[in-house]
Formats: C-alpha cells, structure tokens, sequence
C-alpha cells in the first residue's frame, strides 16, 4: 500500500533523498509487509509498542496508531506508555503478543533511555530482544527511528542520532523493516553539521520531543506505506 503525501519543497526534497541515501533504514527491500508464518497469531491485528509518542499523551490529537488503523483497515492496538524506556519494557513485549496475538508489531522505543543517560549499546541490546521475543512467537517486528529532537529537547539531539544509527543497524542484521522517522521528519541537513538532518519544526509539539498533530500523521502514513 503506497498512501502519497507531499510537504516539501522541491530542494529541501533532493536534501532529504541524498540524506536518506546515506542513512536510511534497510527495509529488507521493497516488498510490501507480510507475515507468511502467523501462527496462531490474527493477521488482521498490530500492535503499536512504546512509549509517549505512541500514547500520544503530549498531542491534543488522535495518535498515530488510531490514525494507522484507519488507513490500513486493520485493528491496531496501542500499548504506548507516557515515559517508558526500552530497558524496562522487554518483558512487556511478550505480554502483548499474550494478550492480543498480533501478527506484527511497531516498536519505538529508546529516547527516554537517551533523556535518563543510558548508552546506545544498553538500549540496542534492549530493542534486539523485543526483536527477538517477536521473531519466536511468529509475530513480525517493525523497528522504528525518532525525529532529531529540537528547542527544549537539543540537548538529547546527538544521542537520538546515535541511537538511530544503531536502530537501522539491527533493522539490517535481522533483515526486518524500519519506519526512518528521522527522513521522514527532515527538512534537509543541518548547516552547522550538515551530517545531522534539522527536523522540520511544523511537524513538532513545543516541546521539540513530541510530533504535533501534522507529525503524528506522517507516521501514520510512513506505517501505512509498509502494507
């Protein structure tokens, strides 16, 4: 399913594509996402997994798996927590496909791991087990990147980034997909760094962490762009 969606102008476009070139996610192709192997896993349900940005606690809007489920005419459960972080939530991981047997899951988690001062290799080893607890229960996992923080949340910027880099990493060795929100929410490169992306600040809450309601749509579209 591709849903087109268009908010950049033409140079800040070619900017994104050359970014993304560089450092988008391995998507393991171009395929659309299935699940050959449910098990006794219901191929018409996902589930969202994360934490405030899935919630969608800081945005007075639907979030964005309400909005996913709509596009894609599947049951998509969000199991968001406002301010959970990846360390502290593998577990919960098994407790959802328990409870809602879904045949895939959108993980997004890490930034909070990054706010408290973990280390990209505690958080990468957190996520790969989500990946992991997916894989053995027949259910496919969907990692997804962050949006570069900005205004009040800068200072987590360059530990967002390397967490991305890391995310992508294991988006490849498992050879699964991976929602680039970071692409998805560039407005080109960064003058003072141009190996970093600026994010655009129209897609933003205040806050600089959290998407605004436009935000909140792109990842839903970017999702959907998957099935």
């Amino acid at each position: 399913m591709t849903i087109q969606r268009s908010r950049l102008s033409v140079s800040n476009l070619a900017a994104v594509f050359l970014f993304g070139l560089l450092t988008g996610c391995g998507t393991n192709g171009d395929s659309s996402l299935n699940n050959d192997n449910p098990g006794n896993n219901d191929l018409n349900v996902v589930v969202a997994f994360g934490d405030s940005i899935t919630q969608g606690s800081e945005c007075s809007c639907a979030p964005y798996p309400a909005r996913l489920a709509a596009l894609i005419g599947k049951v998509v459960y969000n199991t968001g927590v406002g301010g959970s972080s990846a360390s502290d939530n593998v577990g919960r991981t098994q407790e959802a496909i328990n409870k809602y047997h879904p045949a895939f899951m959108f993980i997004l988690y890490g930034v909070n791991d990054v706010i408290h001062g973990d280390g990209t290799s505690g958080i990468a080893a957190a996520l790969s087990q989500m990946v992991f607890i997916c894989k053995q229960n027949n259910v496919v996992p969907i990692l997804m990147t962050y949006p570069r923080p900005i205004l009040g949340h800068q200072l987590f910027a360059s530990g967002t980034l390397s967490l991305n880099r890391s995310i992508r990493q294991i988006a490849s060795a498992e050879g699964i997909k991976c929602v680039d929100l970071e692409e998805e929410f560039s407005a080109g490169s960064d003058p003072l760094f141009p190996e970093w992306p600026t994010t655009d600040p129209n897609l933003m809450s205040p806050d600089g962490l959290h998407p605004n309601d436009a935000g909140t749509q792109i990842i839903a579209l970017a999702c959907a762009d998957l099935f």
